[in-house]
Protein backbone atom coordinates (compact mmCIF):
# COMPACT_ATOMS: atom_id res chain seq x y z
CA UNK A 1 0.00 0.00 0.00
CA UNK A 2 1.20 3.42 -0.91
CA UNK A 3 1.48 5.37 2.28
CA UNK A 4 1.98 9.63 2.03
CA UNK A 5 4.04 11.37 4.95
CA UNK A 6 4.08 14.86 4.86
CA UNK A 7 6.41 15.29 7.97
CA UNK A 8 9.46 17.96 8.81
CA UNK A 9 12.40 15.84 9.12
CA UNK A 10 14.03 17.11 12.17
CA UNK A 11 18.02 16.73 13.26
CA UNK A 12 18.81 15.26 16.13
CA UNK A 13 22.38 16.05 17.23
CA UNK A 14 23.79 13.99 20.05
CA UNK A 15 27.34 13.42 21.24
CA UNK A 16 29.64 15.28 19.16
CA UNK A 17 33.07 16.36 20.26
CA UNK A 18 34.26 19.26 17.62
CA UNK A 19 37.55 19.29 18.92
CA UNK A 20 39.62 18.39 15.99
CA UNK A 21 39.85 20.21 12.88
CA UNK A 22 39.20 16.75 10.82
CA UNK A 23 36.30 16.38 12.91
CA UNK A 24 35.14 19.47 11.19
CA UNK A 25 35.69 17.38 8.08
CA UNK A 26 33.68 14.75 9.30
CA UNK A 27 30.43 17.22 9.77
CA UNK A 28 31.32 18.90 6.43
CA UNK A 29 30.87 15.62 4.58
CA UNK A 30 28.02 14.39 6.28
CA UNK A 31 26.16 17.72 5.84
CA UNK A 32 27.21 17.25 2.40
CA UNK A 33 24.58 14.69 2.06
CA UNK A 34 22.20 16.34 4.38
CA UNK A 35 21.82 18.71 1.54
CA UNK A 36 21.47 16.99 -1.12
CA UNK A 37 18.15 15.67 0.36
CA UNK A 38 19.56 11.73 0.34
CA UNK A 39 20.53 10.42 3.84
CA UNK A 40 18.66 9.21 6.19
CA UNK A 41 20.18 7.82 9.23
CA UNK A 42 23.01 7.05 12.01
CA UNK A 43 26.72 7.76 11.57
CA UNK A 44 29.59 7.26 13.97
CA UNK A 45 32.91 8.01 14.04
CA UNK A 46 35.77 6.89 16.57
CA UNK A 47 39.54 7.73 16.27
CA UNK A 48 42.39 7.27 18.98
CA UNK A 49 39.76 6.47 21.93
CA UNK A 50 37.58 8.93 21.19
CA UNK A 51 33.89 9.24 19.89
CA UNK A 52 34.63 12.42 17.40
CA UNK A 53 30.73 12.25 15.89
CA UNK A 54 27.67 10.73 16.25
CA UNK A 55 24.83 12.03 14.73
CA UNK A 56 21.47 10.59 13.96
CA UNK A 57 19.05 12.76 11.16
CA UNK A 58 16.09 11.63 9.88
CA UNK A 59 12.85 9.52 10.22
CA UNK A 60 12.67 6.04 12.12
CA UNK A 61 9.21 5.27 10.70
CA UNK A 62 7.21 6.91 8.30
CA UNK A 63 3.90 5.76 9.79
CA UNK A 64 4.08 7.61 12.71
CA UNK A 65 6.44 10.38 11.83
CA UNK A 66 9.45 9.32 14.36
CA UNK A 67 13.05 10.87 14.36
CA UNK A 68 15.67 8.75 14.69
CA UNK A 69 17.70 8.70 17.83
CA UNK A 70 21.11 7.64 18.55
CA UNK A 71 19.95 4.45 20.39
CA UNK A 72 17.80 3.64 17.05
CA UNK A 73 18.14 0.22 16.41
CA UNK A 74 18.41 -0.78 12.76
CA UNK A 75 18.84 -3.85 10.47
CA UNK A 76 22.62 -4.94 9.58
CA UNK A 77 21.70 -6.55 6.03
CA UNK A 78 25.32 -8.70 5.34
CA UNK A 79 27.20 -6.02 8.28
CA UNK A 80 25.41 -9.36 10.02
CA UNK A 81 28.10 -11.74 8.72
CA UNK A 82 30.75 -10.92 10.33
CA UNK A 83 28.84 -12.32 13.57
CA UNK A 84 28.00 -15.33 11.73
CA UNK A 85 32.03 -15.33 11.03
CA UNK A 86 32.82 -14.91 14.66
CA UNK A 87 30.39 -18.06 15.70
CA UNK A 88 32.23 -20.45 13.41
CA UNK A 89 35.60 -18.91 14.75
CA UNK A 90 34.32 -20.08 18.43
CA UNK A 91 33.04 -23.60 17.81
CA UNK A 92 36.36 -24.00 16.07
CA UNK A 93 38.35 -22.69 19.40
CA UNK A 94 35.63 -24.75 21.24
CA UNK A 95 37.24 -27.82 18.96
CA UNK A 96 33.78 -28.95 18.14
CA UNK A 97 34.46 -27.67 14.56
CA UNK A 98 37.24 -27.27 12.05
CA UNK A 99 37.73 -24.88 8.89
CA UNK A 100 38.54 -27.77 6.87
CA UNK A 101 35.39 -30.18 8.07
CA UNK A 102 33.22 -30.84 5.07
CA UNK A 103 29.81 -29.31 5.71
CA UNK A 104 27.81 -32.76 4.91
CA UNK A 105 29.45 -33.54 8.20
CA UNK A 106 27.03 -31.15 9.78
CA UNK A 107 24.05 -31.22 6.74
CA UNK A 108 24.58 -34.27 5.29
CA UNK A 109 21.11 -34.10 2.97
CA UNK A 110 22.84 -31.28 1.51
CA UNK A 111 23.89 -32.82 -2.10
CA UNK A 112 27.02 -30.99 -2.63
CA UNK A 113 30.33 -32.45 -2.28
CA UNK A 114 33.84 -31.13 -2.06
CA UNK A 115 32.73 -28.05 0.46
CA UNK A 116 34.07 -27.26 3.30
CA UNK A 117 32.97 -24.34 6.21
CA UNK A 118 36.23 -22.58 4.95
CA UNK A 119 34.47 -22.51 1.27
CA UNK A 120 31.50 -20.57 3.03
CA UNK A 121 33.33 -18.44 5.09
CA UNK A 122 35.19 -17.31 1.99
CA UNK A 123 33.29 -16.99 -0.28
CA UNK A 124 34.61 -20.09 -2.57
CA UNK A 125 31.84 -22.45 -2.43
CA UNK A 126 30.85 -21.97 -5.96
CA UNK A 127 27.17 -22.21 -4.69
CA UNK A 128 24.54 -20.17 -6.50
CA UNK A 129 22.97 -17.14 -4.39
CA UNK A 130 19.46 -18.78 -2.81
CA UNK A 131 17.50 -15.07 -3.89
CA UNK A 132 16.73 -16.50 -6.78
CA UNK A 133 16.04 -20.02 -5.80
CA UNK A 134 13.26 -19.07 -3.61
CA UNK A 135 11.72 -15.96 -5.69
CA UNK A 136 11.34 -18.58 -8.36
CA UNK A 137 10.16 -21.87 -6.47
CA UNK A 138 9.13 -20.76 -3.05
CA UNK A 139 5.55 -20.21 -3.28
CA UNK A 140 5.58 -17.48 -6.61
CA UNK A 141 2.07 -16.80 -6.63
CA UNK A 142 2.42 -14.73 -3.99
CA UNK A 143 3.64 -11.27 -3.93
CA UNK A 144 7.14 -10.96 -2.09
CA UNK A 145 5.64 -8.85 0.68
CA UNK A 146 2.70 -11.03 1.96
CA UNK A 147 2.79 -12.60 5.17
CA UNK A 148 1.84 -15.88 4.11
CA UNK A 149 4.77 -16.51 2.15
CA UNK A 150 7.30 -15.56 4.34
CA UNK A 151 9.55 -18.44 5.41
CA UNK A 152 9.87 -19.93 8.78
CA UNK A 153 13.81 -20.10 8.94
CA UNK A 154 16.52 -21.17 7.23
CA UNK A 155 15.54 -24.81 7.29
CA UNK A 156 12.91 -23.67 4.18
CA UNK A 157 16.15 -22.73 2.24
CA UNK A 158 18.03 -25.75 2.91
CA UNK A 159 15.35 -27.76 1.73
CA UNK A 160 14.50 -26.02 -1.26
CA UNK A 161 18.45 -26.71 -2.05
CA UNK A 162 18.19 -30.12 -1.46
CA UNK A 163 15.20 -30.28 -3.27
CA UNK A 164 16.21 -28.23 -6.63
CA UNK A 165 19.74 -29.01 -6.03
CA UNK A 166 20.45 -25.53 -8.41
CA UNK A 167 23.94 -26.27 -10.22
CA UNK A 168 27.08 -24.96 -8.38
CA UNK A 169 29.12 -21.95 -10.39
CA UNK A 170 32.12 -23.46 -10.12
CA UNK A 171 34.78 -26.33 -8.24
CA UNK A 172 34.90 -25.35 -4.35
CA UNK A 173 37.99 -23.08 -4.27
CA UNK A 174 38.33 -22.25 -7.69
CA UNK A 175 37.05 -18.53 -8.02
CA UNK A 176 35.89 -16.08 -5.18
CA UNK A 177 31.74 -15.23 -5.37
CA UNK A 178 29.86 -13.65 -2.76
CA UNK A 179 27.23 -15.81 -1.68
CA UNK A 180 24.39 -15.13 0.53
CA UNK A 181 23.55 -19.13 0.00
CA UNK A 182 27.00 -20.25 1.68
CA UNK A 183 25.85 -17.61 5.08
CA UNK A 184 22.51 -19.14 5.64
CA UNK A 185 24.14 -22.84 5.89
CA UNK A 186 27.01 -21.36 7.92
CA UNK A 187 24.01 -20.45 10.52
CA UNK A 188 22.31 -23.54 10.15
CA UNK A 189 25.74 -25.26 10.78
CA UNK A 190 25.98 -23.18 14.12
CA UNK A 191 23.12 -24.17 15.12
CA UNK A 192 23.61 -27.92 14.72
CA UNK A 193 26.77 -28.20 15.72
CA UNK A 194 26.23 -26.06 18.85
CA UNK A 195 22.14 -27.48 19.70
CA UNK A 196 21.41 -23.74 20.35
CA UNK A 197 19.10 -21.79 18.19
CA UNK A 198 21.27 -19.19 15.90
CA UNK A 199 20.17 -16.42 17.98
CA UNK A 200 20.61 -17.71 21.20
CA UNK A 201 24.45 -18.76 20.53
CA UNK A 202 24.86 -15.32 19.36
CA UNK A 203 23.36 -13.56 22.17
CA UNK A 204 25.38 -15.70 24.54
CA UNK A 205 28.94 -16.04 23.22
CA UNK A 206 29.03 -12.59 21.45
CA UNK A 207 26.55 -9.95 21.63
CA UNK A 208 26.51 -10.70 26.07
CA UNK A 209 30.23 -10.66 26.35
CA UNK A 210 30.33 -7.31 24.15
CA UNK A 211 27.83 -5.55 26.22
CA UNK A 212 26.07 -5.21 22.98
CA UNK A 213 22.60 -4.97 24.62
CA UNK A 214 20.48 -3.50 21.91
CA UNK A 215 21.68 -6.57 18.99
CA UNK A 216 19.80 -9.23 18.16
CA UNK A 217 18.81 -11.35 15.54
CA UNK A 218 15.55 -10.33 15.53
CA UNK A 219 12.18 -12.02 13.81
CA UNK A 220 10.71 -8.90 13.64
CA UNK A 221 6.77 -8.36 13.33
CA UNK A 222 4.69 -6.24 11.42
CA UNK A 223 4.05 -2.87 12.81
CA UNK A 224 5.85 -1.42 16.02
CA UNK A 225 7.02 -4.07 18.65
CA UNK A 226 6.90 -3.39 22.33
CA UNK A 227 9.63 -5.15 23.01
CA UNK A 228 12.05 -3.29 20.87
CA UNK A 229 10.63 0.26 20.69
CA UNK A 230 13.57 1.93 18.88
CA UNK A 231 13.25 -0.62 15.57
CA UNK A 232 13.65 1.24 12.58
CA UNK A 233 11.57 0.71 9.49
CA UNK A 234 12.43 0.80 6.28
CA UNK A 235 11.11 2.80 3.59
CA UNK A 236 12.18 4.50 0.29
CA UNK A 237 10.99 7.47 -2.05
CA UNK A 238 9.47 6.91 -5.15
CA UNK A 239 8.34 10.33 -6.93
CA UNK A 240 8.19 12.65 -3.83
CA UNK A 241 6.02 10.07 -1.67
CA UNK A 242 7.40 7.71 0.58
CA UNK A 243 6.43 4.53 1.02
CA UNK A 244 7.14 1.35 3.57
CA UNK A 245 10.44 -0.92 2.18
CA UNK A 246 10.74 -3.13 5.19
CA UNK A 247 9.42 -6.29 4.70
CA UNK A 248 10.05 -9.42 2.27
CA UNK A 249 9.30 -12.90 2.49
CA UNK A 250 13.20 -14.05 3.20
CA UNK A 251 13.42 -11.52 6.51
CA UNK A 252 13.31 -14.27 8.81
CA UNK A 253 16.92 -15.92 6.83
CA UNK A 254 19.56 -15.46 9.35
CA UNK A 255 22.94 -15.79 8.95
CA UNK A 256 23.47 -13.70 5.65
CA UNK A 257 21.47 -11.43 7.55
CA UNK A 258 19.31 -10.55 10.62
CA UNK A 259 21.09 -8.99 12.44
CA UNK A 260 19.92 -5.94 14.30
CA UNK A 261 22.08 -3.14 15.99
CA UNK A 262 22.77 0.16 17.20
CA UNK A 263 25.48 2.78 16.69
CA UNK A 264 26.83 1.94 20.09
CA UNK A 265 26.73 -1.47 20.04
CA UNK A 266 28.45 -1.90 17.08
CA UNK A 267 31.39 0.51 18.73
CA UNK A 268 31.49 -2.23 21.27
CA UNK A 269 31.93 -4.91 18.82
CA UNK A 270 34.71 -2.99 17.33
CA UNK A 271 36.46 -2.76 20.79
CA UNK A 272 36.08 -5.83 21.71
CA UNK A 273 37.80 -6.84 18.75
CA UNK A 274 40.78 -5.24 19.80
CA UNK A 275 40.85 -7.54 22.93
CA UNK A 276 41.09 -11.46 23.32
CA UNK A 277 38.38 -11.69 25.41
CA UNK A 278 36.19 -13.88 22.14
CA UNK A 279 38.67 -15.74 20.80
CA UNK A 280 42.47 -15.59 21.12
CA UNK A 281 45.05 -13.34 18.99
CA UNK A 282 45.54 -16.10 17.08
CA UNK A 283 42.03 -16.47 15.67
CA UNK A 284 41.45 -13.23 14.89
CA UNK A 285 44.34 -13.07 12.82
CA UNK A 286 42.92 -15.74 11.32
CA UNK A 287 39.90 -14.02 10.62
CA UNK A 288 41.39 -11.09 9.00
CA UNK A 289 43.49 -13.04 6.69
CA UNK A 290 42.97 -12.71 2.87
CA UNK A 291 41.77 -16.12 1.16
CA UNK A 292 43.36 -17.94 -1.59
CA UNK A 293 42.24 -19.95 -4.31
CA UNK A 294 43.03 -23.26 -5.28
CA UNK A 295 45.52 -22.26 -7.56
CA UNK A 296 47.30 -19.74 -4.98
CA UNK A 297 45.87 -16.59 -5.85
CA UNK A 298 44.92 -14.63 -2.92
CA UNK A 299 41.71 -12.75 -2.25
CA UNK A 300 40.61 -9.62 -0.07
CA UNK A 301 38.26 -11.30 2.28
CA UNK A 302 38.76 -13.29 5.32
CA UNK A 303 36.16 -14.75 7.02
CA UNK A 304 33.08 -12.36 7.24
CA UNK A 305 35.21 -9.20 6.39
CA UNK A 306 35.97 -7.62 3.11
CA UNK A 307 40.26 -6.34 3.78
CA UNK A 308 42.00 -3.61 2.23
CA UNK A 309 46.31 -4.70 1.69
CA UNK A 310 47.21 -2.19 -0.28
CA UNK A 311 49.29 -0.87 2.09
CA UNK A 312 50.93 -3.84 4.21
CA UNK A 313 51.48 -1.83 7.13
CA UNK A 314 48.18 -0.64 7.51
CA UNK A 315 45.30 -3.27 8.40
CA UNK A 316 41.89 -2.23 7.30
CA UNK A 317 38.56 -4.85 7.25
CA UNK A 318 35.02 -3.52 6.57
CA UNK A 319 31.31 -4.78 5.10
CA UNK A 320 28.73 -3.42 3.98
CA UNK A 321 24.90 -4.59 3.88
CA UNK A 322 21.99 -3.27 2.18
CA UNK A 323 18.21 -5.36 2.61
CA UNK A 324 15.08 -3.95 2.05
CA UNK A 325 15.26 -0.42 3.13
CA UNK A 326 18.36 -0.45 4.79
CA UNK A 327 21.88 0.23 3.97
CA UNK A 328 24.76 -0.10 6.71
CA UNK A 329 28.60 0.04 7.15
CA UNK A 330 31.66 -0.58 9.69
CA UNK A 331 34.75 0.40 8.74
CA UNK A 332 37.22 -0.77 11.19
CA UNK A 333 41.25 0.55 10.55
CA UNK A 334 42.38 -1.71 13.22
CA UNK A 335 45.79 -0.12 12.86
CA UNK A 336 45.11 3.39 14.14
CA UNK A 337 42.89 2.31 16.15
CA UNK A 338 39.67 3.87 14.64
CA UNK A 339 36.33 3.19 12.91
CA UNK A 340 33.05 4.59 11.12
CA UNK A 341 29.89 2.91 11.46
CA UNK A 342 27.15 4.33 8.85
CA UNK A 343 22.94 3.44 9.35
CA UNK A 344 20.72 4.11 7.03
CA UNK A 345 17.19 3.19 6.50
CA UNK A 346 15.39 5.53 3.35
CA UNK A 347 16.95 3.03 0.19
CA UNK A 348 19.58 4.90 -0.71
CA UNK A 349 22.81 2.56 -0.91
CA UNK A 350 24.65 5.31 -3.04
CA UNK A 351 24.31 8.20 -0.34
CA UNK A 352 26.17 5.31 1.84
CA UNK A 353 28.95 4.85 -0.38
CA UNK A 354 29.27 8.74 -1.40
CA UNK A 355 29.74 9.05 2.44
CA UNK A 356 31.76 6.32 3.00
CA UNK A 357 34.70 7.29 0.55
CA UNK A 358 34.78 10.44 1.96
CA UNK A 359 35.64 9.00 5.34
CA UNK A 360 38.04 6.92 4.38
CA UNK A 361 40.11 10.20 3.08
CA UNK A 362 39.60 12.08 5.87
CA UNK A 363 40.07 8.97 8.23
CA UNK A 364 43.75 8.20 6.35
CA UNK A 365 45.00 12.11 7.11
Amino acid sequence: MMKKCHITIGFIFMGLMACKTNNLSYDEALFNQIENGGFNGNVLVFEKGEINLKKAFGLANINNGDSLKIGSIFRLGSVSKQFTAMAVAILEEDGVLSYDQNIQDVIPELPYIGITVEHLLQHTSGLPDYLDLMINHWKPELEENDPARYISGNEDIVQMMIEKTPEIHFEPGQKWEYSNTGYVLLATIVERVSGKPFEVFLKERIFEPAGMTNTSVYKFVDGQDPKMPLRVFGFSDENGERILNDTHFLNFAKGDGGVYSTLEDLLRWDRILHTDELVTAATLERVFTAGKLNNGEAFEYGFGWFLDNKNPRIKIVYHGGGWVGFGTYIYRDISRDSCFIILTNNSSWQEVETLVEKFKIIMAN
